[in-house]
């Protein structure tokens, strides 16, 4: 081999070194400034919170709404529990919960629906989800 070549793989050969060396290193080196900064933030304790104003729950303004209706239990509906209250009508709360139970899981399709001769689909009552009704009576599922 010649002295030019000889000196051109030794000057390859420590760079690779070099970049490996400064791989390895950067690693160690990058867990050092975050437990710094980790160290900064804790340095501060008395750092001031401000709060906001607490948001109205959606379940206090149902119930405002609704205050006279007679509350039968909850059902299952498609995102979690649901109030089953009697809106019009003499209408037992053991009837308003057997069809409740039957069209509480379908809710999520939208559509109106009839459950063992009940008319259920989406209300237009505020804070009622949905509602069914059958000759003078109905009953409206809300959160």
């Amino acid at each position: 081999m010649s002295r030019s070549l000889h000196r051109i793989v030794l000057v390859l050969a420590a760079g690779v070194l070099g970049l490996a060396l400064a791989a390895c290193g950067s690693e160690q080196e990058s867990s050092t400034p975050s437990q710094g900064a980790a160290t900064t933030v804790s340095e501060n304790p008395s750092a001031s919170v401000v709060g906001g104003p607490k948001p109205a729950s959606p379940t206090t303004s149902v119930a405002d709404d609704h205050a006279g209706h007679t509350e039968c239990g909850t059902t299952k509906g498609p995102d979690g529990a649901l109030r089953i209250i009697v809106l019009e009508g003499a209408l037992d709360c053991a009837t308003a919960e057997q069809v409740a139970t039957h069209y509480g899981p379908k809710i999520a399709t939208g559509q109106p629906q009839q459950v063992s001769g009940w008319d259920c689909g989406p209300s237009e009552t505020a804070g009622i989800l949905a509602a069914c009704s059958k000759d003078d009576q109905e009953f409206g599922l809300a959160p």
